[in-house]
């Protein structure tokens, strides 16, 4: 049992979707893997593509017009994974995508422009198994996103399987979005298509007026009176303590203003069952536990406006794990579910319903008190 199926729980915290029926809800939940697999990600959750539905739910991050900095190589790595195009595309004139971002480093960036160029193809070879997908969009793509249905469609291809769709909508974290194979929760894993380190691996990004197919799936159609730029990169994991960390700046996020998630402003914190917050506290790291009563699902709510690391543990088994990697202000999600629930015992916490348990926060690297985490009963039940 892999780290991330432990954590296959945490798909029932899914607001926007019925918890799955008895028969299938393994797989299902299965094929939701990727969506928390953000947690190396430095908790970017929410910056994946989603399906289009009758609204735009896209979430491919906008690059707002700046001046044009000088001119940068594509490959700013050392030398990582190389690549070549079939049709090579050269790399664009900005740096819309960070070298370093979210816990990651670009090995590689490319970009598409329409309508001369709607379709994007290069190959690289990775050096590891847990690269990301870094896609951003021009404010010219992404001007007719939102509100409603969007002009267009993206869809990102990886060795002939598609991996999922989505368009320039507004992304609930600030920069551009991270993917990986569950962009759609189609696959869990980049195995699951074959990928492996060492091989080289084919990326196909196609950017089109949205078109249904006869199964009733969307897919990118003509692009003639589209325009703008979608900026791809290949971006490879760097542990934490590696990670370049961005200067302090002079004046720091408040804590109290960073939103929890979509729909929720002004409902304050969600802490009903206790919180922990770092601002109260001798210490911004350290070992910090609270008694609480476990429902059927304990959810788990996390924010942080500094660069650190905070683990949550019920009883000793530990239940969410989040990096935190610059200034900006961040929070995430995660939950865990009481023993009587019908899932395997790796996925749940050994109390049941009713128990009183010990929630333990553990926090690193934090250079000031800018972290806090709620827990409050499951809205599902």
């Amino acid at each position: 049992m892999t780290y991330e199926e432990e954590r296959l729980r945490r798909m029932l915290a899914e607001r926007s979707e019925d918890v799955p029926a008895e028969g299938d809800r393994l797989d299902v939940l299965h094929r939701r893997i990727a969506r928390q697999r953000r947690v190396r990600a430095g908790g970017a959750v929410a910056a994946v593509l989603v399906a289009v539905t009758s609204v735009s739910m896209g979430v491919v991050a906008v690059r707002p017009d700046r001046p044009a900095p000088p001119p940068q190589a594509a490959v700013s790595a050392p030398a990582a994974s190389p690549t070549a195009s079939a049709s090579p595309t050269p790399p664009p004139a900005e740096d819309p995508l960070p070298e370093y971002l979210r816990g990651h480093h670009r090995v590689l960036v490319r970009e598409l422009t329409l309508p001369k160029r709607p379709t994007l193809t290069f190959t690289f070879t990775p050096d590891s198994a847990d690269f990301m997908l870094g896609l951003r969009c021009d404010d010219r793509l992404a001007a007719n996103a939102r509100p409603g249905p969007a002009d267009h469609l993206i869809e990102v291809t990886v060795n002939r399987r598609v991996i999922g769709t989505g368009d320039c909508s507004s992304s609930t974290v600030p920069g551009p979005a991270l993917v990986d194979a569950g962009m759609n929760a189609h696959y869990a894993k980049w195995s699951d298509i074959g990928v492996r380190v060492g091989k080289p691996v084919t990326v196909s990004v196609r950017v089109g007026k949205p078109v249904q197919k006869p199964d009733g799936e969307p897919h990118p159609g003509d692009a003639s009176r589209l325009a703008g730029a979608l900026t791809v990169g290949v971006y490879d994991p760097v542990p934490f303590e590696k990670f370049p960390l961005p200067t302090r700046p002079a004046q720091l996020v408040d804590l109290d203003t960073v939103e929890v998630g979509a729909g929720r402003g002004g409902h304050g914190f969600p802490d009903g069952l206790g919180r922990i917050d770092s601002r109260t506290e001798p210490s911004p790291n350290g070992r910090f536990e609270r008694e609480v009563v476990m429902p059927l699902q304990l959810d788990i709510h996390i924010c942080a406006v500094a660069p650190g690391r905070i683990r949550v543990l019920v009883d000793g088994k530990e239940v969410e794990r989040r990096a935190f990697y610059d200034w900006t202000g961040e929070c995430a999600a995660g939950s865990a579910l009481a023993r009587e629930y019908d899932l395997p015992p790796s996925f749940k916490v050994s109390a049941k319903t009713g128990e009183k348990v010990r929630v333990t926060v553990v926090a690193d690297s934090f250079g000031v008190p800018g972290w806090r985490v709620g827990l409050v009963r499951s809205e599902i039940y």
